[in-house]
């Protein structure tokens, strides 16, 4: 197993690889980020498809599944853990990301407080819409549909559950 110190060199490594390939929108370019970007993943499953514009922080920590869909202009922060299940769909510009500000003292303003980071899962068959937002901590049951614009910062543990809102809430079953 690597060092820390091995991860965040290869998670730099890894963003001058990404400022180079993330902006190709065809579909070759799927093809040829999923070889390139491989390497710097705790893990990137089989056939998994990462569209165009799509941002990545900390991708030594982050775990994708077989079959997954990543649409365009899609963000990831996966400091202290985040790890997708097989066959994720997941719109165009939504963002999973396990980081949060501190904001405990008063003394000190928020900015100089630091941040902290939660580990975040999703279980496989999930579909996310588009502009959907997964916040730190959360968890998300096999076979959910997350609607668009949703907000997610709780864990859902029921499968086959549809999330909708702000924050998010189960309104429904998938069939």
């Amino acid at each position: 197993m690597p060092s820390n110190s091995n991860f965040f060199f290869n998670d730099r490594i890894f963003f001058i690889v990404q400022g180079l390939l993330k902006y190709i929108p065809f579909d070759w370019a799927i093809s040829f980020r999923r070889f390139c970007y491989r390497p710097f993943f705790k893990k990137l499953g089989r056939n998994t498809r990462i569209k165009d514009g799509t941002t990545f922080k900390f991708p030594s920590e982050i775990e994708i599944g077989d079959d997954c869909v990543i649409g365009e202009y899609c963000y990831f922060v996966g400091k202290s853990g985040l790890k997708i299940g097989n066959h994720l769909l997941m719109g165009a510009g939504s963002k999973i990301i396990t980081s949060n500000h501190k904001f405990e003292r008063r003394d000190i303003s928020i900015r100089e407080q630091g941040i902290s980071f939660t580990p975040v899962e999703l279980e496989e068959d999930i579909w996310l819409g588009f502009d959907v937002k997964i916040l730190a901590g959360s968890y998300i049951a096999r076979g959910c549909i997350i609607g668009t614009g949703a907000l997610i910062n709780k864990e859902f543990r029921e499968p086959y559950k549809i999330i909708v809102g702000v924050p998010g809430k189960v309104e429904g079953e998938r069939p």
